[in-house]
């Protein structure tokens, strides 16, 4: 339920969907620090919609 309602919180807000579709695509990127980074933004994303959840 609550990976759910962490992914509704993610489409409903358009700034962290924004976020979250950049993260994905440079989850592709060649370069390991691009894709690494882009894990640590997918983290925090889903930190933040989860604690806006929990509310």
């Amino acid at each position: 339920m609550l990976i759910w309602a962490k992914e509704i919180e993610i489409a409903r807000r358009r700034g962290l969907s924004a976020r979250y579709t950049q993260a994905e695509q440079d989850l592709e990127n060649d370069d390991p620090v691009i894709a690494r980074e882009a894990l640590r933004e997918l983290s925090a994303i889903t930190e933040e919609a989860l604690r806006a959840v929990r509310t």
